[in-house]
C-alpha cells in the first residue's frame, strides 16, 4: 500500500510540473487544410471532483496528435478536480451534438458518480455517438455511465477495481477485465489514474491519429532508477509523438520511489541504427550497474558515430564520459563531487546548469530538471509541439 501511495504522489507531482508546459499553451496548431480533416473530441467532465490527471493527460495526448478537444460539463462554471486542477468547460452537455464530434471521452473521478452516471442528457448523447459508430471512451469511475446508457452489453471493458462499480457493468451485460486499457469495437475503457497515458493513446489509436515521428531508446538501471527522471521525459516525448522503447539489463526495473516498469529490450540487443535518440535515466542504481556496462558503452559509441541524440540526467552523465564521447564538451549532472570528477577526469567541462546541450549531447542536472530535460529532448529531436 505504501508503494502504491508513493507512486500516486510521484505521479501527481509529475503531472503538476507538466501542466504548465502543455495545458496552458496551444499544443496543436493546424492549417486551414488540416482543420478540415482534424478529429474533434468531446470530453465530458464532472463539474466537481473529476480526476485531474485523467483529464489533463489524455487531453494533452489528443491535442499533441492533432485532435481538437472541446470540454463539456453540466455547467460552464469553472470545474475543479480532486487535486485542485481547474478548467472552464466550453459548453454544457445539453448543448452538445454527436454530429459535431468524432469521439466522446469521459474521464473519471468521484464526482462522476453523482453528477454523470444518471445524467439523462449525457445518456442520450452517448447513445447517439454509439449508434453512429463513433468512438465512445470512459475511464476509472466513468464506464458505468456507458453501461447505464445500454451500450456495453457483450462488450469487454475495464474500470477502477471497485466492487459496486463493477456490478454496474456486469449486471448490464458487460464483461469486466482487470486490465489497464481495453478496446472493444468502438468502445475504449481505462482502469485508473495510472492508465491515463495509455488510455489517451488508445483513444488516438481508435481515431487513427496517433503519430510516431521519432524512435527513442530510454535506458534504466534494473534497480533504483529515479522515477520522475523516467516518467516525466517519457510522457513529454510520447505526447509529442515519439515512440519509446525501454531497455535495461533485466525484464523489469524498480524505481527509487517504488514504481516498476517492464522493459522492452535488453541493452545487449539494442542497436544504435534503430533509434533517433538514446536517453539514460539517472538514480543511484546507475552507478553500480550502468557506469561500466560494456554493452551500453559500445551502444553509445555507435550512436555517437551516427550523430544520434544522446542524453543523460542526474547520476548518468559519467556513463557518457567513460564511453569517451564527452571529451571537450560541456555537461551537467547531479552536483556530487565524485560524479563531477568522473566528468572532468575524462576531459569534460562541468557546468552547473539545469540542462546543457553540447552538439548532439544533452545532459540534465537532477530530478527537478526532468521537465526541462524532457522538453529539451523534444526540441533537439524537432518534435516539440508538432
Amino acid at each position: 500500500m505504501k508503494k502504491v501511495l508513493i507512486k500516486v504522489i510521484c505521479f501527481t507531482m509529475s503531472l503538476s510540473m507538466v501542466l504548465g508546459a502543455f495545458i496552458c499553451g496551444p499544443i496543436n496548431t493546424v492549417s486551414a487544410k488540416e482543420a478540415s480533416t482534424q478529429k474533434k473530441v468531446l470530453m465530458v467532465i464532472a463539474p466537481k471532483d473529476f480526476e485531474d490527471c485523467e483529464v489533463v493527460e489524455p487531453m494533452a495526448i489528443l491535442k499533441a496528435n492533432g485532435a481538437k478537444v472541446t470540454i463539456a460539463s453540466t455547467t460552464t462554471d469553472t470545474a475543479i478536480g480532486i487535486n485542485g486542477f481547474k478548467i472552464t468547460p466550453d459548453i454544457k452537455i445539453s448543448n452538445a451534438k454527436a454530429d459535431d464530434y468524432d469521439a466522446i471521452v469521459l474521464p473519471g473521478g468521484t464526482g462522476v458518480i453523482s453528477n454523470l452516471w444518471d445524467n439523462e442528457e449525457l445518456r442520450t448523447l452517448i447513445q447517439q455517438f454509439n449508434s453512429q459508430g463513433k468512438i465512445v471512451a470512459a475511464m476509472c469511475a466513468a464506464p458505468p455511465t456507458l453501461a447505464k446508457a445500454g451500450i456495453l452489453k457483450g462488450k469487454t471493458v475495464t474500470m477502477f477495481p471497485w466492487e459496486d462499480g463493477i456490478k454496474e457493468l456486469t449486471t448490464r451485460g458487460a464483461i469486466y477485465v482487470n486490465e489497464e486499457t481495453v478496446t472493444d469495437g468502438n468502445i475504449v475503457t481505462g482502469k485508473n489514474p495510472a492508465a491515463s497515458k495509455s488510455f489517451g493513446l488508445a483513444v488516438c489509436d481508435a481515431l487513427k491519429i496517433r503519430k510516431f515521428s521519432k524512435n527513442v531508446l530510454m535506458i534504466v538501471t534494473p534497480k533504483d532508477f529515479e522515477d520522475v527522471e523516467f516518467y516525466i521525459p517519457k510522457t513529454l516525448l510520447e505526447i509529442n509523438g515519439a515512440n519509446i522503447t525501454v531497455a535495461s539489463t533485466t525484464s523489469k526495473a524498480l524505481g527509487l520511489n517504488g514504481s516498476t516498469c517492464t522493459t522492452d529490450i535488453m541493452i545487449s540487443n539494442a542497436k544504435a541504427k534503430d533509434y533517433d535518440a538514446i536517453v539514460i535515466v539517472g538514480g543511484t542504481g546507475v552507478i553500480g550497474s550502468l557506469w561500466d556496462d560494456k554493452d551500453l558503452r559500445n551502444l553509445l559509441k555507435d550512436a555517437n558515430k551516427e550523430k544520434k541524440i544522446i542524453a543523460a540526467i542526474c547520476a548518468a552523465p559519467p556513463i557518457l564520459a567513460r564511453a569517451g564521447i564527452l571529451k571537450d564538451k560541456k555537461a551537467t549532472m547531479f552536483p556530487w563531487s565524485d560524479g563531477i570528477k568522473e566528468l572532468t577526469n575524462n576531459g569534460v567541462k562541468y557546468v552547473d546548469k539545469e540542462v546543457v546541450v553540447s552538439g548532439n549531447i544533452v545532459t540534465g542536472r537532477n530530478p527537478d530538471a526532468s521537465v526541462a530535460f524532457g522538453l529539451k529532448l523534444c526540441e533537439e529531436l524537432k518534435i516539440l509541439g508538432k
